[in-house]
């Protein structure tokens, strides 16, 4: 067999997203908190991120999230028995939503109360949103996208570009983590996650199986607020790939059932969105998946991001492997960030690394990565980064 010709990182990451055949086998961290905190620019984490060999991607853009235009928005802090409680207040047309949340090791504070964030589920004293009384006043959280901000996309994306351009690499859309500094909240595209930052889980888990009708609408509205946030990055991007979050739709919150007649039709419309504009489709889930991965392929995505052996429950890398080899969709991940680069030995990285390739990197559609990021910024990250990266260029042609 002739030696393979080389690629482009861009043409690379594609290929492997396809199933079809690489030159070797990418390496895209899907998160690298640790990079772009220690870089000014994202132009110079990316860049860093090529200079390693690494198939770095480049975000489109933000797309910013307003409420309803006849919703008001109020928030103050109430302190009691030295504690401090960071209480808001959205009233609507359908009547208000409020909800309170205890401040616990310094978050949340002045300035940084966000809407939608994972650090609210478990500091929430109120849950904003009560879905049993709640919904029609829900739809007030998810406005219109404002002008203003669509044409902020639209720059973002003129620059993303252009950068992708000049290096050839992939360009993601839907989903981005690297504005959490300047964000009010974690939003963009995604699934019943705001269900998690609005109600709690506790909550959402009983009625997903006691009254399933109330949790579906639920899931509806976040839903079609996606489609429209889609539809303009579709539009005024060029998004190789849209990302959706789905950390919390696992069978950690939700039996395969409920997991199948909530999510799944969501999910597939989306999926059906973003092929029509023929693009790529990118679901991120890390953890207790198994049990629904083939109501997920059902779906149609494109790839599974977010492959953790180690903190993931029930993720057998061969059984998922064979899975998406059946189906030839792609799986990003296969080495676990938390566990095994920020905490391991560099020779259990070094093995972990390994096994990856093995046995997710046999024949096609793989892109290796930390799963879900590496964020600690200690001597011991660094050098099992480095060992990660290393070990990857001697057996990326496994």
């Amino acid at each position: 067999m002739g030696k393979k010709s080389k690629m482009t990182s861009k043409e690379r990451m594609l290929a492997a997203l396809e199933y079809k055949e690489v030159d070797y086998i990418p390496c895209s961290f899907m998160l690298f908190f640790n990079m772009y905190r220690t870089s000014n620019t994202e132009q110079e984490a990316v860049e860093r991120q090529l200079e390693l060999g690494l198939d770095a991607y480049i975000h489109t853009g933000y797309l910013r999230h307003s409420l309803h235009p006849d919703a008001q928005y109020h928030e103050w802090v109430e302190e009691k028995n030295n504690a401090k409680y960071f209480c808001r207040r959205i009233d609507t047309p359908k009547g208000p939503l409020t909800g309170r949340v205890k401040q616990r090791e310094g978050w949340p504070k002045q300035g940084d109360f966000p809407l939608l964030n994972d650090w609210i589920v478990t500091r929430a004293e109120e849950i904003l949103v009560k879905p049993e009384q709640d919904l029609e006043k829900l739809k007030y959280i998810f406005g219109p996208f404002k002008d203003k901000d669509i044409n902020a996309l639209k720059e973002s994306a003129r620059w993303a570009k252009k950068i992708a351009d000049q290096h050839n690499i992939l360009q993601v859309g839907g989903w981005k983590a690297l504005d959490a500094k300047i964000m009010h909240s974690d939003a963009g595209v995604m699934g019943c996650d705001a269900m998690a930052w609005l109600s709690g889980y506790e909550e959402i888990m009983v009625l997903s199986i006691s009254k399933p009708e109330i949790i579906r609408e639920y899931a509806n509205i976040i839903h079609e607020w996606n489609m429209k946030q889609i539809e303009i990055y579709l539009d005024v991007t060029d998004a190789d790939i849209i990302w959706r979050r789905g950390w919390y739709e696992t069978t950690e919150f939700w039996t395969p059932e409920a997991y199948r007649k909530i999510i799944v039709p969501t999910l597939k419309r989306e999926v059906e969105l973003v092929h029509q504009a023929e693009k790529k489709y990118g679901y991120i889930v890390t953890s207790a998946f198994l049990p629904i991965l083939d109501d997920i392929l059902d779906t149609g995505i494109d790839v599974l991001i977010g492959l953790d052996p180690k903190e993931g429950k029930g993720t057998n890398l061969n059984i998922v492997k064979q899975k998406f080899a059946d189906r030839k969709k792609t799986i990003w991940g296969g080495v676990s960030g938390a566990v095994t680069i920020e905490l391991g030995t560099e020779k259990e990285t070094e093995e972990a690394v390994i096994e990856a390739l093995k046995i997710l990197g046999k024949n096609r559609g793989y892109i290796l990565s930390p799963v879900d990021n590496v964020r600690e910024d200690t001597e011991n990250a660094w050098e099992n980064t480095s060992v990660f990266i290393d070990t990857w260029k001697k057996y990326r042609n496994l």
